[in-house]
């Protein structure tokens, strides 16, 4: 009998395919109806499967080649793409391998997911501690970090290997499937998926609600500069008389407005001898800081916009990757008599995982200009001129 490879786990990456009595139409179907859905489904996949090689391919060479995106922030983003690719190039071709493809599957996709965690924190701690996270960024705290997200993914897929599965699982021949071991399928999809997903969502949530603060703070700031309009257009005169100004305004080129802290009264001194615009007409210098207090306002509101839209591009995707999947992974093993679900849904499921892999480096990468500038230059061949 020809293998096929399926599964039904509580990891990121093993795939359950229902029994063949659940499948639409069952064995009756004939064979040539099948045949459009089937070459309809292979191009789909194997476009997938295409497009994410490149693009996380294009990161990596991206990084690997301009000198000015080697930092210690982009080596987590370099480090998702290698993971990222390793689900394109290694999981996908190799489903016929079993064991191999299993441990292959979930060590990845969990260690693609981890990453997701890692950059996650790098990125609330550059945010929240800016001056002293300069220092500690160092290429060995991402390594690291690197080297954290393969361990735990290591930690989480080696397990059935050695023997944490039931009997049950090598039954059918003709299926591949990752442990259904009750115990298991809890570690497996908490720590893949469940604990990473709780820290993101933490992290973004503190993420937001300092550059929130940053930003509405820079607001404030521009409001207490602007200076104040009468009803008419014209700005109100504050202060002493036309014929006086405290010392230090910038009235002529050595007078200052000074206020002592210590006195009650301002020191006053006399005007220069050259007149100054009626207090009721509009000064354009005055005007000129208005607009730029406000142009300054309506460009901190874009930014918290801008903030928010990120953050849910970033979180949004990830949960609609991986959630449906890890909530058929944790309910199935627990419901095995009583639940069934159509293939074409598992398929569905099963590829929007996998396609996490082709948003990463579109998300992370192919949105900063950085690596856009790099993109440009791998495609017009800039790197390969001596």
């Amino acid at each position: 009998a020809k293998r096929e490879s399926s599964g039904r786990s509580g990891t990121p990456s093993s795939k359950w395919v229902p029994s063949e009595s659940a499948r639409p139409g069952g064995r009756g179907t004939g064979a040539l109806g099948a045949v459009g859905p089937r070459v309809l489904s292979l191009g789909l996949l194997g476009a997938l499967i295409l497009f994410a090689v490149l693009g996380n391919a294009c990161v990596i060479a991206a990084i690997a080649l301009e000198r000015s995106l080697q930092t210690v922030a982009n080596y987590l983003i370099g480090s998702l793409a290698v993971t990222d690719l390793m689900v394109s190039v290694l999981v996908l071709p190799m489903a016929a391998m079993c064991d191999l493809f299993i441990a292959l599957d979930v060590l990845c996709c969990t260690s693609s997911i981890l990453h997701l965690c890692a950059i996650a924190l790098d990125r609330y701690w550059a945010i929240t501690d800016p001056i002293d996270y300069v220092n500690k960024r160092t290429p060995r705290r991402a390594a690291a970090l690197i080297s954290l997200t393969w361990l735990i993914g290591f930690l989480i897929s080696i397990p059935p290997m050695l023997g944490w599965r039931t009997p049950e699982d090598r039954s059918d021949p003709n299926a591949c499937t990752i442990s259904k071991d009750p115990g298991y399928t809890i570690y497996s999809t908490f720590g893949a998926f469940y604990i990473p997903l709780l820290l993101m969502l933490v992290l973004y949530g503190r993420i937001f609600k300092a550059a929130r603060f940053r930003i509405r703070k820079t607001v404030r700031k521009a409001d207490k500069k602007q200076p104040p309009l009468s009803q008419g257009g014209a700005l109100r005169q504050r202060g002493p008389p036309a014929g006086r100004r405290r010392l230090g305004r910038r009235l002529g080129p050595e007078l200052r407005e000074v206020t002592p802290s210590n006195s009650a009264k301002s020191l006053m001194l006399p005007l220069p001898n050259h007149p100054l615009p009626d207090a009721a007409s509009p000064a354009p210098e005055r005007k000129n800081e208005a607009k730029s207090a406000e142009a300054k306002r309506k460009m901190a509101l874009a930014r918290e916009r801008k903030t928010v839209k990120t953050l849910g591009i970033i979180m949004g995707t990830f949960i609609l990757c991986w959630l449906p999947f890890f909530i058929v992974a944790l309910v199935l093993p627990f419901c095995e008599v009583g639940c069934s679900m159509p293939a074409w849904l598992g398929a569905v499921i099963n590829w929007l995982g996998y396609s996490n892999s082709l948003l990463n480096p579109v998300i992370y990468a192919y949105f900063n200009k950085d690596f856009q500038s790099a993109f440009q230059k791998i495609v017009r061949c800039k790197f390969c001129l001596p």
